[in-house]
């Protein structure tokens, strides 16, 4: 094959509006793994929340791979294995959760199979907890609660409240931070130099791939770096101006099986 390894984003993408993998997709990827390709399943989603969607797609069977948290963490969908996982500094996180706070913001993170909060019954909160099919632990004090490694903070709006907080978390956190929305309603907080495209050039770089051989899809801003780390960057027909405006391919939506036409055109025709 040409293109060895397909990187694709989930919600918007990979899944329907709904969040099912339709047979269509999950056809064509057990197609293109059965043929030697990998299939990478790249999300701003903890890992806990890409395994119902990786066992729909046999890749805990037949091999592939989980991007979680816009490339903080790299996991073996065979062995469950962690390849690497990059964490926000110990110090930093009572900073952090002070100005959502301040600004009045629910902020989450993840542990195992919970979303863990403060704001247990805020409704992006509760949004995001469906998303990822993960339950919502409401704890009174998050700086003492985070005793453990934290890959991302995510704060959780209005699209009005994050567009607001995104200068405002990018100038304050500085140059040690990734901040950015990778939905209206969601401002992703990683260590600096983490997004979707650093972790695709390390999932590489780690499979022996050279980037020519690689193609992403992606529906938004969050999606970009990712799409230009890969030697095809396909956006979605539902996709931002902004990732369509830049993409090398623009497919169908994810309603129409979008991720699913990739395949087949790219990873499956015969040459």
């Amino acid at each position: 094959m040409k293109y060895r390894l397909l990187a694709s984003d989930l919600d918007g993408t990979l899944v329907t509006d709904d969040k099912r993998v339709t047979g269509r997709t999950k056809r064509a990827v057990e197609a293109m793994t059965a043929k030697g390709g990998i299939m990478v399943l790249s999300s701003g989603r903890p890992s806990y929340g890409v395994w119902h969607v990786a066992r729909e797609l046999s890749l805990d069977r037949e091999g592939g791979y989980i991007l979680a948290y816009n490339g903080g963490e790299l996991l073996d969908c065979r062995t469950g294995e962690v390849k690497f996982s990059v964490t926000i500094p110990k110090d930093r996180i009572p900073e952090i959760i002070g100005l959502s706070r301040q600004y009045k913001t629910a902020i989450l993170t993840y542990e195992g199979e919970y979303i863990i909060t403060e704001s247990g019954d805020d409704i992006y909160v509760a949004g995001e907890a469906r998303n990822v099919r993960m339950k919502i632990k409401e704890v009174p004090d998050m700086i003492s609660y985070l005793t453990f490694p934290i890959v991302k903070l995510m704060m959780v709006g209005s699209e009005e409240q994050i567009l607001k907080m995104e200068p405002v978390m990018r100038e304050a956190l500085g140059p040690e931070f990734s901040v950015f929305r990778s939905e209206a309603y969601h401002l992703e907080i990683l260590p600096a130099g983490i997004d979707k495209g650093s972790g695709l050039l390390k999932t590489l770089d780690y499979l022996g791939i050279p980037r020519e051989e690689a193609i992403s899809c992606g529906d938004y801003d969050n999606d970009i770096p990712m799409n230009e780390a890969a030697g095809l960057g396909v956006a979605m027909a539902n996709g931002c101006p902004e990732i369509k405006e830049k993409a090398d391919y623009i497919t169908l939506s994810n309603e129409q099986d979008g991720v699913a036409l990739v395949i087949e055109k790219f990873m499956l025709e015969e040459e």
